[in-house]
């Protein structure tokens, strides 16, 4: 995605358009084909440890940006942002494409669980955040938070887990499509991620060191708090625990740009975050992998 950006062959009305297709098609499609399993009961009754371990993960990150806004002395007009930017991380777009690599399609099914438990979070307390790091405004109307969760992705996983659920399995004429499809996902969304990078000044990204702050707690103390929890609850050493443990390690959601842009906020500070910390996190996600293979 990088090289393409920068030789021209792909714009950014092409990154849109992708982005839009991802969102909107093959990731709800990945999330129903991966949800297509035969039931069980061990894995439905891990979806409440996977529902409860991310409210707590989701918690702790909230608390962890409220010290660290405290000890910095932010700007108000970014102490929100970098609040917003601890707390959720690029669970879907980047998330389930790696969980997908590395563990399969059962960790899809789990990783679209915590991407619909953060979906949650994200519209109510987050955009909480960005409209108070924009004007104070307060809190978001009902209507909009409504609005807000009732979107592709979320619905890809509704059906996906309604099918599982209740032991539908699609017809092959429909259910290879949208396994098809699904698998398109992962190369889109690092082509993605690749493309956005070519648009950075490294120059002016890597002489903020407020950055440097938002990569260390993203990008290794939130999985680590995150691998403390789960010790903790469930243990270690099993496919849930490994998912939860990766989600966490996830960079900064590309929401935190979106929603900037919308309410008025600090964009180009939650620009760096979310592209400093998918740089980045080139490297810590492959060490958090060969972590989880010794624990």
């Amino acid at each position: 995605g990088y090289i393409l950006k920068k030789m021209g062959i792909i714009t950014k009305s092409h990154t849109e358009g992708m982005s839009s297709l991802i969102t909107c098609i093959t990731y709800p499609c990945l999330v129903i084909s991966a949800m297509q399993m035969e039931f069980s009961v061990h894995i439905l009754n891990n979806c409440k440890y996977v529902v409860l371990i991310f409210m707590c993960i989701t918690l702790a990150a909230l608390l962890l940006s409220k010290i660290t806004t405290k000890l910095i002395k932010l700007p108000a007009s970014q102490s929100g942002l970098l609040a917003f930017m601890l707390v959720f991380g690029n669970t879907g777009f980047v998330g389930l494409p790696v969980l997908n690599g590395l563990f399969g399609s059962e960790a899809v099914f789990y990783g679209a669980l915590c991407d619909s438990t953060y979906d949650i979070f994200m519209f109510t307390i987050g955009l909480s955040l960005i409209r108070s790091a924009a004007s104070g405004e307060g809190k978001m109307k009902l209507r909009e938070t409504l609005k807000g969760l009732i979107n592709p992705c979320f619905i890809g996983v509704l059906i996906g887990l309604t099918l599982y659920i209740t032991g539908i399995t699609l017809p092959e004429i429909i259910g290879t499509p949208i396994k098809t499809i699904g698998s398109v996902t992962s190369p889109l969304a690092m082509i993605v991620v690749g493309s956005h990078l070519a648009d950075i000044s490294f120059k002016e990204l890597f002489c903020n060191k407020h950055l440097y702050i938002v990569c260390l707690l993203k990008l290794i103390i939130s999985p680590a708090i995150a691998l403390i929890l789960v010790k903790l609850i469930i243990g270690t050493g099993s496919l849930l625990a490994s998912v939860l443990i990766m989600e966490s390690a996830m960079p900064v959601a590309m929401c935190a740009v979106i929603f900037s842009e919308k309410y008025k906020a600090d964009i180009s500070f939650a620009s760096k975050g979310v592209m400093l910390t998918t740089l980045m996190c080139i490297f810590t996600i492959p060490l958090y992998a060969i972590l989880l293979q010794h624990i």
